[in-house]
């Protein structure tokens, strides 16, 4: 495995911890308010139908928000992403 090496030095960078890789990764994702949103409530166990009641919205408006969700995070379904959401500490399942 290679470690990274300063641009000034030659040295190796110290290793990340599993908190700064966390906060790495929420940094790099960003998520809309709404993304935020469908994904609380999804996290809370609602369906995309109930999302849409709550939130006044489409059903399809709320599947486009988790399709753009799981594209942000690199997963093909919607429960990998409330998956990771909830392993980054970004929702907080019921």
């Amino acid at each position: 495995m290679h470690q990274a090496q300063s641009a000034t030095n030659g040295q190796s960078a110290p290793p990340l911890s599993n908190g700064d890789v966390k906060e790495s990764l929420i940094c790099a994702i960003k998520l809309t308010p709404k993304e935020k949103e469908v994904l609380a409530w999804g996290a809370q166990g609602k369906t995309s139908w109930e999302i849409a009641l709550i939130l006044k919205c489409t059903e399809s408006g709320v599947n486009f928000h988790f399709s753009n969700i799981r594209l942000k995070f690199g997963v093909s379904t919607r429960s990998a992403a409330l998956i990771k959401a909830t392993a980054l500490g970004l929702v907080t399942p019921f």
